[in-house]
């Protein structure tokens, strides 16, 4: 997963490159997702090197003579698997988010956006909060006897659960976020559904959030008879699936380009999509799209000047022609080509 998350990342930013496109803040925030998460895998291959993780103990989490020097190690991989984790998740629905804001520009889906965003960092800071003061003012506690870990850290089980049920609702949210604008596209039934296609490939984060949460809930179930470090190793592993899938999901979107040039993605799925009796629509206003879309256009002023907006092609990698669907490559030659006559 590290190796993929990896590519996707890199593939991404080379894309950028590749379509001579600025580089935006949802670019950097997946950059920034993607350090931390090689920062669990790095913590993951560490805690396996000192038999913290993937060691069974011999004796629970409940058994006074199993708390031991390994133990401990591998509490403190978990706690830090736990803060690292939420921070990338956080980083991870940004990203999409802004993602989201880089395409479309409806006054009211921006405001949406806007809230939502907020939640987000309000989300990441708070159970980032709860994983440092889960045994309130008592924080070595939770390396402690059993005794003193139920004692002083009684909030620790409700904030995960609190953690991965939100994890997974705000997961959907943001998956969701996009829907209601792309069936309101001007364009036929075959783009519209490729392009619903691409972006419900961050779809895969909702599942390794849901694997996460019942790996969670029956690891929390299973502390009086299950080995230690067993289930520390399974919570740490879900956490770290979740976050690079929630990379390679977030990156899916931004790829249809580049892959497209290398694979033939998306003849495949023009072929499945005929097989399936989806068929093109010829229709006069699938030429166009909606005025959220930032497209270069010449507006009339007041003054009865024309004045020239140019901006980037936002939806080069989610929409095609009418006649034909093209690679965003090609429609990224188009726009030049058509921008430098308007200019002329």
């Amino acid at each position: 997963m590290q190796l993929v998350s990896t590519l996707c990342v890199a593939l991404r930013f080379y894309s950028r490159k590749w379509k001579r496109q600025q580089f935006i803040t949802s670019d950097w925030l997946i950059l920034a997702a993607w350090v931390f998460g090689t920062g669990l895998s790095v913590l993951m291959l560490w805690g396996v090197s000192q038999k913290a993780m993937g060691y069974p103990l011999g004796g629970t989490i409940d058994d006074p003579a199993a708390v031991n020097e390994r133990l401990n190690r591998a509490k403190h991989s978990e706690l830090s698997y736990l803060l690292i984790g939420v921070v990338a998740l956080g980083l991870i629905k940004l990203s999409v988010c802004f993602l989201y804001w880089h395409l479309f520009s409806t006054v009211m889906f921006r405001r949406f956006l806007i809230f939502w965003m907020v939640a987000l960092v309000l989300w990441t800071l708070a159970f980032v909060l709860a994983g440092l003061l889960e045994c309130g003012t008592h924080l070595t506690a939770i390396f402690g006897t059993p005794e003193e870990y139920y004692r002083y850290c009684q909030a620790a089980m409700p904030s995960g659960f609190g953690m991965v049920a939100s994890d997974i609702l705000t997961d959907i949210i943001t998956v969701l976020i996009p829907i209601p604008v792309i069936m309101k596209l001007q364009m036929n039934k075959r783009t519209r559904v490729l392009t619903l296609l691409v972006f419900s490939i961050a779809g895969l984060s909702v599942g390794a959030s849901i694997a996460k949460a019942y790996i969670y809930i029956t690891a929390t179930q299973g502390l009086g008879t299950e080995d230690a470090i067993s289930i520390l190793t399974g919570i740490g592993i879900w956490n770290l699936v979740e976050v690079q899938v929630g990379i390679i999901a977030a990156c899916g979107p931004t790829l249809r380009a580049i892959l497209s040039r290398i694979l033939p993605i998306e003849a495949a799925t023009i072929s499945l999509l005929s097989f399936l009796g989806v068929t093109r629509l010829s229709s006069s206003k699938s030429d166009t799209l909606p005025s959220f879309v930032k497209r270069p256009s010449t507006n009339k002023s007041k003054n009865g000047n024309i004045s020239h907006h140019h901006s980037e092609d936002k939806l080069t990698s989610f929409a095609t022609t009418t006649r034909s669907t093209v690679t965003a490559a090609e429609y990224d030659e188009h726009e030049t080509v058509r921008v430098g006559r308007e200019r002329v």
